[in-house]
């Protein structure tokens, strides 16, 4: 059982999906070797298995793009009009580094794609219901943004640190002014028959979720 975003279902010849356990692409996806960072590259030049990095972007036919998550965040970007799309891999720290606003800004400098053209989507990702952080978590994050971002993120509960790492995502993609921010798909800590989750299940699996044009 797969994940798309309705919105886009009618795009012509855009393939798009953030799959779960069983999920595979009809067509070979590009990926990086995945490092928690904020490393932005292009699909050209990427050697498959060798290239690091979180964020990897497309504007070729037939070239899709992929990231693997077991409760880290993958986000895709996409811009109908130029063909442009993009996967990222978004955990906690790639997240506090500012990998968003890192391809955002890899987006504006290639092709002159401003954030109010652009749309993006959250796939499954463990939420604040499962995810419990210490505190250097948040302190990564206020680092760089401040308490405004944080806020609807963090939450104690009884005296234990939760983040909900697709508020923090969306509340930063709608302040950074992307166009449409839409949250796909169940929390992986909930849905463990669907969804593989570290958290959960140690080091079970990954789940590959990918974009691009036919």
């Amino acid at each position: 059982m797969g994940w798309s975003v309705s919105r886009w279902r009618g795009l012509s010849d855009l393939e798009q999906c953030f799959g779960g356990r069983s999920d595979e692409p009809k067509r070979p996806v590009a990926t990086l070797r995945q490092v928690h960072g904020r490393t932005v590259r292009h699909v050209d030049d990427v050697v498959a298995g060798e290239t690091q990095g979180d964020a990897l972007v497309s504007d070729r036919p037939g070239c899709s793009v992929g990231v693997w998550t077991a409760d880290c965040v993958p986000v895709h970007l996409l811009s109908p009009h130029r063909k442009v799309a993009a996967a990222i891999h978004c955990g906690w720290r790639g997240s506090a580094a500012g990998i968003i606003p890192e391809a955002l800004a890899f987006l504006r400098e290639r092709w002159n794609v401003a954030a109010r053209d652009l749309e993006a989507a959250l796939g499954p990702a463990i939420g604040g219901c499962c995810y419990e952080v210490g505190g250097e978590v948040r302190d990564a994050f206020l680092a760089r943004v401040g308490s405004g971002l944080c806020r609807s993120a963090f939450e104690d509960r009884r005296g234990r640190l939760h983040l909900d790492l697709r508020t923090f995502l969306a509340a930063e993609l709608a302040a950074l002014d992307v166009a449409e921010v839409e949250r796909v798909g169940p929390c992986t800590g909930c849905q463990p028959g669907l969804l593989h989750s570290y958290r959960k299940q140690g080091g079970t699996g990954r789940q590959l979720s990918w974009i691009g044009w036919r």
